[in-house]
């Protein structure tokens, strides 16, 4: 967790993390991430051009937290440039999304937050149409959520016969 950080969930697959905004005093930064490569064993194959599962439930999952905080009063706003780059991890592909949010003390977004990896998983899995896979029923620490990811990334890497790392060469056929 960043020094600054209120709530961080980082693993290779993934990140969530909400810190103080330096720009507007009293509003947070809601940064997250998902790691394209890492997900291709389980996505490669089974969406068409321009429709990664992976990218689609990091949006899919930040509006579902959106809609939550506007519904319990909390304000929020698009994020212009990156303030966020120091919680992204350093190597990989990563697609990122951020957030301002102004009006709560924080724990409630901590809260709602929280509940951020495992919908993503569930929101790729549904459009991956990965249902022989039981996904826990509350999110897990983020290093027993990696540990069960590369697990199923390996059977579904063997399953298609595509390695289980993967580069961002892996996009192209």
């Amino acid at each position: 967790m960043s020094i600054n950080s209120i709530f961080s969930y980082v693993n290779k697959f993934m990140y969530f993390t909400i810190c103080p905004d330096s720009i507007e005093p009293g509003a947070l930064l809601y940064c997250s991430g998902v790691s394209m490569p890492q997900f291709l064993p389980i996505t490669r194959g089974r969406h068409g051009l321009a429709s990664n599962p992976a990218m689609r439930g990091l949006q899919i999952t930040d509006l579902q937290l959106r809609k939550e905080l506007t519904d319990r009063g909390i304000r929020t706003s698009s994020v212009k440039g990156n303030p966020c780059v120091n919680f992204v991890p350093g190597k990989g592909d990563w697609y990122r999304q951020l957030l301002r949010i102004t009006g709560s003390d924080g724990e409630a977004i901590k809260d709602l937050a929280a509940q951020c990896p495992l919908r993503l998983v569930s929101s790729i899995f549904q459009a991956c149409m990965v249902a022989d896979v039981v996904l826990p029923v509350v999110t897990p620490p983020a290093e027993k959520l990696e540990d069960f990811l590369a697990k199923v990334c390996n059977i579904y890497s063997k399953q298609a016969g595509w390695p289980t790392t993967a580069s961002a060469k892996g996009f192209r056929k």
